[in-house]
């Protein structure tokens, strides 16, 4: 079983502008429009990610990981998308979405196996796509994790956004085997995340030895409170 500590206060709006910076409100029937719109495409979502998911309960071994692994990311991608709808505005609360993000990737893991994963979000803003890029890094990085780092002994996963000279420390640790040699190898999901780093102007650093593997990423675009945007 996977045991999430998030410790933190649910906030009533994920993201809001002042009233004076807020785009046109669409008419009655755009926003239903735009609801049904997103209804399908959020259920269609979650059709894939559940057939994936079953599917890799029958699958051998090194299927079954590639499937969970897939199954894994759309089940992310739908929950990212359904929360982003949320937002009344041109920001998000990285707070909330992050801390619901971990909790996503510990109940779509497949395997059964005794984990605590840490939340220590502080208050931070941003926009829609840099909040994006920030939720799928935090996936990526948890899940490989809880994957390799947890994959063969109990541990903990310490997820964090603190506060940074040039903006905000996004630090992924485990207190797993870790890498003697510091070289971890790089798949499908660590070098979406080094991507999306680069694409946030940062770059993805690791560490990596006998007392567990840690991640860190510098993140620039984000602020502490709505009046930096």
């Amino acid at each position: 079983m996977i045991w999430i500590n998030d410790g933190r206060r649910r906030a009533p709006n994920v993201g809001l502008l002042p009233k004076g910076n807020r785009m046109p409100q669409l008419t009655h029937e755009g926003q239903d429009a735009v609801r049904a719109m997103h209804h399908q495409i959020g259920n269609s979502l979650q059709s894939v990610a559940s057939l994936l998911i079953l599917e890799s309960r029958s699958a051998p071994p090194g299927a079954a990981t590639v499937l969970s692994e897939a199954g894994r990311r759309i089940g992310t991608v739908m929950r990212l998308h359904q929360r982003l709808q949320e937002t009344d505005g041109d920001v998000v609360r990285l707070e909330d979405l992050l801390a619901d993000v971990c909790r996503d990737v510990a109940q779509l893991d497949a395997v059964d196996r005794d984990a605590e994963v840490r939340v220590d979000i502080q208050p931070f803003w941003a926009r829609p796509q840099t909040a994006s890029a920030l939720a799928m890094i935090t996936a990526e990085l948890l899940g490989n994790a809880l994957e390799h780092g947890l994959a063969k002994r109990p541990g903990v996963v310490e997820v964090s956004l603190r506060d940074a000279p040039d903006g905000a420390r996004l630090t992924v640790r485990d207190s797993g085997a870790g890498v003697p040699d510091g070289e971890l190898k790089a798949g499908f999901g660590l070098s979406l995340a080094s991507r999306l780093a680069r694409q946030l102007g940062g770059q993805l650093k690791h560490t990596s030895g006998v007392g567990g593997t840690q991640f860190e990423l510098i993140c620039r675009d984000v602020w502490r409170d709505q009046s930096g945007v």
